[in-house]
This record gives C-alpha cells, structure tokens and sequence, in this order.
C-alpha cells in the first residue's frame, strides 16, 4: 500500500514538473542555459527521492521485508545475550524433552505396572448380536 502511494506521489510530482516546463516562457537559447537545466533536473530528483523515502517510512510496517529484518535483528540480539549450552545442559534438555524412553528400568517398571493392570480387568465376551448384549449395552449407556 505504501508503495502504491508513493508511486503516485512520484507520478504527481512528474507530471506537474512537465506541465511547469511547457508552460513556463522559453528561454533564450544560449550554453549556459542548459547547466541550471540540469542543475534543476537533480534537486527536482533528489526532493522525489525525498518525498518517496518519507512517504514509506512514514507507515507502520507490520508485514514484509522490513518488518522480517526487525524482528530478525531483535531476535540476533536476544540470542546473542544468552550464552551458548555446554554439552551437558543438551545432553540434560534431551533427556528432559524424551516422552516415552526406549528402555531402562523405568520402561520394564511401566510394562509390569501395564500387565497386571489388564490382568486385574475382567474379561467380557459378549456376542454384539444377541440380545442380551443390546440390553447390557443399553443399561451401560444409562448414566
């Protein structure tokens, strides 16, 4: 959207310096005429780039490219200020983040803990289709 704007402020600024041209008296054609023309060409330049930096900069910018280098600067910055890990504190972070460990005795502690909890469960073979089975499910759904 900036850019938009500021393209048609560029366009507007352009478009007035060739209406000022043809409409201003000519000049007496002689050499030291063309130096102010192009003197004149340079500033009317530089106060476009002006008026296009100025216009750009002036949003606040959320999205693109210039927003991404902010915030990759304030994260660089962020990281920078937090010392590297020492191998240990990886090794400890690794562990700490495992969810299911692969073995250890913690493993073979939570399979017998599993066994004997399906153990204890009792065993229900119920044929789905008879009913009897359509009661009990029903009397089960009942709160």
């Amino acid at each position: 959207m900036n850019r938009i704007l500021a393209l048609l402020v560029a366009s507007f600024v352009v478009s007035s310096a060739a209406v000022a041209q043809t409409t201003a008296p000519a000049a007496p054609a002689a050499a030291p005429a063309a130096a102010p023309a192009t003197t004149s060409k340079a500033a009317e330049n530089k106060a476009k780039q002006e008026m296009v930096q100025s216009t750009t900069q002036a949003g606040v910018d959320t999205t693109g490219a210039r927003a991404t280098a902010k915030q990759q600067a304030k994260t660089t910055a962020a990281s920078r200020a937090v010392g590297k890990p020492t191998k240990e504190q990886r090794a400890a972070d690794t562990k700490a983040s495992a969810v299911y460990s692969q073995s250890g005795t913690a493993t073979a502690a939570q399979a017998k803990s599993n066994t004997a909890i399906s153990k204890e469960m009792p065993k229900q073979t119920v044929n789905m289709g008879t009913p009897g089975a359509e009661k009990a499910m029903e009397k089960a759904a009942k709160p």
